[in-house]
Formats: structure tokens, C-alpha cells, sequence
């Protein structure tokens, strides 16, 4: 399979770069599955504001920087890919992926028909998500308020959690660990698909603090 033209070029470079970040997962664990995702993040945020992943090879063309086009189309575009993964589920991710390949077999491919295919599978709407990571430059700019409940009424203490986004709205799924008094912690992974949206957590022991973004999995600076 090939690309539609060089815009395209992230369907090659990022899938590889996704798929051997997973592999590495596979045969040496999840501690450097996490250190490639953290150094991916890195570049991505670094130079994300240099233009969309969709400009392929002219990314850093009239700089003469490689490491932009490096940064975008490997980086960026595999990270993308992860939070695709986590926001729809990994079962309808990877069916995606094989309808894609199945379909475009011995032909030319574009983002629209990767789309296609993710949204066959998962049974939702991707064009804001492909809009915003794969056309746009921009990063999304979220805010986590969160609110703790007592157990006074005898309903059960709970925390709710409030990510607001301002700007361009983004769809990206959000890592929150819930740290209780214990030491116990608990991931939470949060659709933030609106201007605001908001998840009551039930808690079964008291809360000591809330971590977000441990995995670096969110492309995305998020204030607390």
C-alpha cells in the first residue's frame, strides 16, 4: 500500500514508529515501552507549533531542520496513533487498522480512508480528532478542577473531576491517578471530548492527592 501523495507520508512513518514502540513493549516491558513514549512527547511538544503533521517531507524545509519532520511525522504521528487507541478502545483500533490494510491492498491510502476505517469500527465520529491532530498544529489547552464529597449523607464519599477546555476544542483521552491515604493508586482514563467535561469517581478510602498525565500518553499541558 501506498500514499495518495506526500501529505500521506505519516501513515508509513507513524504506524512504523507506533508499532515498534509496541513491540519494544513486547519484548522488554512496559518501563520502555513508557521511556519511548515520554521521548516521543517530548519532541512532539517541542515542535508541534512548526505546522501539521499532513505536511509531510516539507516540514522543516525552509529551516533546513530534519529533526522537525523527524519530531512530526515519526513522533507526533505515533502518538497520535496511542491516543486514537485510548480513546476509542484497542479492540475497535486494531480492527481499524486491518479493515485499512484490507481495503487499500495493492493501492494508495489517505488519512480520510485510515479515518474510514477507525470510524467503521468504532461506531463514532473522528473528524474533529483527525481535524485537530493530523490537519491542525495546535495543542489543546485543558484545566482539571476537581471536587471532593463527604460521606455525611450516607451515600459514599466521591471526587468529581472537571477538565475545561479553552481554544480549539480537542477529543484526547487523559490519564488521572486517584492517590488514596494507603499508597493505593487508581488510573482513570478520561474521554475529554467537549468544552467541559466532567466524571463523578466513587472512592473507597480516602483521597490524597491527583496525578495526571503520568503515562505522557495526552499530548497536552494540562494545569491542576
Amino acid at each position: 500500500m501506498g500514499w495518495q501523495n506526500y501529505h500521506e507520508q505519516w501513515l508509513s512513518e507513524g504506524i512504523s514508529q507506533y508499532f515498534a514502540a509496541l513491540y519494544a513493549q513486547h519484548a522488554h516491558g512496559d518501563d520502555t515501552f513508557d521511556t519511548l513514549i515520554r521521548q516521543m512527547r517530548r519532541w512532539a511538544l517541542r515542535y508541534s507549533d512548526e505546522g501539521p503533521i499532513y505536511l509531510g517531507y516539507r516540514l522543516g524545509h525552509v529551516k533546513g531542520q530534519t529533526r522537525i519532520f523527524r519530531a512530526l511525522v515519526y513522533n507526533k504521528a505515533a502518538l497520535v496513533l496511542h491516543m486514537l487507541r485510548r480513546l476509542i478502545g484497542d479492540d475497535p483500533f486494531f480492527a481499524g487498522l486491518r479493515r485499512f490494510y484490507r481495503e487499500h491492498k495493492y493501492d494508495k491510502a489517505g488519512s480520510d480512508d485510515l479515518r474510514l476505517a477507525m470510524e467503521a469500527e468504532s461506531g463514532r465520529s473522528l473528524d474533529r480528532f483527525f481535524d485537530g491532530w493530523i490537519y491542525g498544529s495546535g495543542l489543546p489547552d485543558l484545566r482539571l478542577d476537581s471536587t471532593v464529597q463527604d460521606d455525611r449523607d450516607g451515600g459514599g464519599s466521591s471526587v468529581t473531576l472537571r477538565f475545561t477546555q479553552t481554544g480549539e476544542i480537542f477529543d484526547l483521552p487523559v490519564t488521572v491517578t486517584l492517590v488514596f491515604q494507603s499508597g493505593a493508586r487508581r488510573h482513570l482514563v478520561v474521554p475529554v471530548t467537549d468544552r467541559v467535561v466532567e466524571m463523578t469517581v466513587p472512592l473507597e478510602e480516602p483521597l490524597r492527592t491527583i496525578e495526571l498525565n503520568t503515562d505522557n500518553a495526552a499530548l497536552a499541558e494540562i494545569d491542576a
